[in-house]
């Protein structure tokens, strides 16, 4: 067998090696609810708002959005403006949504009445976990910090990933501002806290992210492309690859010259 022979079979090899693309997660915010407009009038409403008439038709245009995909599995967490957010995309694609509680939004803590919330103390969580500060947390009791909420979130999207790790297909997570945002820098590879802190996600603002040698990586948030490092052993492969093509042909001028 010729070098040329030899070193086309081993790229064929490499191919054949090579991470196949697995399931295509889309993590996707909830639309807009009656908390996010401020219209919630009391505690319930406050941590489950339903959704408002903006948000019931983001709601119809993420249909449009995801029809693109070929959605397999549907995942919202336990609060309906998962649930109704992602209820018309799932009547699209005749599936049953499955609830999982442990994605719950960040839990700020034990309040009383709508008076015990107070925005400024809210957004200086979220810039303290932005800053690495992971275990800061609002000023109620049994409030969640970014820590407390990266523990309950995970297991349950590691069980996710793993349960859809060989499907084709597109796995869509409804979730939510804080739960998606702030716990995906502990899960995926390449996004940090402060890009997170940086780009919050919009109403129905999606994250997409693949599985690539079995480790999660982001590759858009919110239509930013972002960039997925070369493993290692890719790059091994790519400069032992290039030496072998060198070395078939140096072998083929050599045999040419021997002619």
């Amino acid at each position: 067998m010729s070098r040329i022979a030899i070193t086309a079979a081993l790229l064929i090899a490499a191919v054949q090696v090579a991470p196949t693309s697995a399931a295509t997660f889309l993590f996707v915010r909830h639309a807009e609810s009656a908390a996010n407009a401020g219209t919630a009038t009391t505690v319930e409403e406050f941590l489950d708002p339903p959704l408002t008439a903006l948000g019931e038709q983001q709601a119809l245009s993420l249909v449009d959005v995801l029809a693109a995909y070929d959605v397999t599995s549907i995942y919202t967490s336990a609060y309906q403006r998962t649930q109704a957010t992602i209820a018309p995309t799932a009547a699209h694609f005749g599936l049953t949504p499955t609830a999982d509680a442990r994605t719950n939004e960040w839990y700020i803590g034990d309040i009383e009445s709508l008076a015990d919330i107070d925005s400024n103390s809210i957004y200086g969580v979220f810039a303290a976990w932005g800053a690495g500060d992971t275990s800061a947390k609002a000023d109620l009791p049994n409030a969640e910090s970014l820590d407390d909420m990266a523990a309950r979130v995970l297991p349950a999207w590691e069980e996710i990933i793993d349960a859809h790790a060989d499907d084709d297909g597109v796995v869509v997570l409804v979730g939510h501002g804080a739960e998606m945002g702030y716990v995906m820098p502990f899960f995926a590879q390449n996004v940090s806290l402060d890009f997170a802190a940086a780009h919050p996600l919009d109403n129905t603002g999606i994250i997409q992210l693949e599985t690539i040698n079995g480790q999660p990586y982001v590759t858009n948030w919110q239509g930013i492309e972002v960039a997925v490092p070369e493993p290692a052993s890719w790059l091994m492969l790519a400069f032992g690859l290039g030496g072998l093509v060198g070395v078939a042909r140096l072998g083929t001028r050599r045999e040419k010259a021997a002619a």
